[in-house]
């Protein structure tokens, strides 16, 4: 028996980040790692911000940063590494407005790699698409 996984066909994935907030920073990383990783086995990935977890795509808030500590992480990667990572395999990224509206985050603050503003609607709607996945953070 083997864990390698096999993919036969592209996928769609969609995540909601919701739990994964900066004051707990040890969360934070690992949404991007798993759509990092979805996206490496060409499966197309959208990333759902809500709640606390829009302040990870404010402009230098994922640089601040640190999923762990000491020889964990040894080369001293930031959140914002793996927002990059995830960003540059084509992993789209959406704010919602609304959790924007509740932390004062105006649209000119957002990270580069944001693709747009998409809120529940748009979560709701991939949920119920049976071509689509979904994981929650």
């Amino acid at each position: 028996m083997t864990t390698e996984a096999k993919c036969t066909a592209p996928q769609r994935l969609a995540i909601l980040v919701w739990a994964a907030e900066p004051e707990a920073p040890q969360r934070c990383a690992t949404p991007f790692y798993f759509a990092a990783t979805a996206a490496a086995f060409d499966a197309e990935v959208e990333m759902y911000f809500t709640a606390r977890a829009v302040e990870l795509l404010r402009a230098g808030v994922a640089e601040t940063l640190y999923a762990a500590a000491g020889e964990v992480n040894a080369a001293g990667k930031s959140v914002a590494h793996f927002l990059r990572e995830a960003a540059a395999l084509g992993v789209k990224m959406y704010a919602c407005p609304t959790a924007m509206a509740a932390q004062g985050l105006p649209a000119a603050e957002l990270r580069l790699e944001v693709t747009a503003q998409a809120g529940a609607a748009a979560f709701i709607g991939r949920t119920l698409d049976a071509d689509w996945r979904t994981l929650t953070f």
